[in-house]
């Protein structure tokens, strides 16, 4: 069962809301309005999906959706939000996982939810894989330019070079990056 923490203004829509995932078996663990969210009471809900309502998104209330979505790596429903291209646009820059700009019947919402979620999960492992191409990429420059170092300084080709940083990777119980960085800066601190 997910957890769901409600972010509206609106008492009435809140509780409808709140009545309408709780019907749905959805565990509801708070609902706040929006002078009332910051990082530590959204951790503190420990929820797995954050519903929130914006009528009209502005620009705090997309930082703070973004701050839930990829600091707090949170799945964010927006409610009721604008229909112009430009407001759904930003919406999804800031990190929602879902929006929905027309009124929502309590039998939709375990299907927004679970879209929601699904989504988020593939946008972050996207994000992970982007992520560690990256680093390695980073970390294969690295040892690219130690082994352009020990090639030009000792006079090793190319495969030696790999072979030295390698076994003193595995002699000390380095990564490559590692051996890599001290190379780079022995030869920065003998310049």
């Amino acid at each position: 069962m997910k957890r769901i923490l409600i972010i509206d203004d609106v008492r009435d829509r809140a509780a409808w809301l709140k009545a309408s995932l709780e019907l749905a078996e959805f565990d509801v663990v708070g609902v706040l309005a929006w002078e009332q969210v910051d990082e530590c009471s959204i951790q503190a809900a420990l929820a797995d999906v954050i519903i929130v309502d914006a009528n009209a998104p502005g620009r705090d209330t997309l930082e703070q959706i973004s701050l839930m979505s990829s600091t707090l790596e949170k799945p964010v429903v927006v409610l009721g939000g604008q229909k112009d291209q430009h407001s759904i646009q930003e919406a999804m820059r800031a990190g929602v996982s879902a929006y929905v700009a027309h009124t929502v019947q309590g039998e939709d919402l375990s299907g927004i939810i679970q879209v929601a979620a699904a989504r988020f999960s593939e946008h972050k492992r996207l994000r992970d894989e982007l992520k560690e191409a990256k680093d390695q990429l980073a970390e294969r420059k690295l040892v690219d330019r130690a082994k352009g170092i020990l090639m030009a300084d000792h006079g090793y080709n190319e495969a030696d070079a790999y072979k030295r940083m390698r076994s003193m990777a595995m002699s000390k119980g380095k990564r490559m990056a590692e051996i890599a960085e001290a190379i780079l800066l022995a030869k920065e601190l003998s310049a």
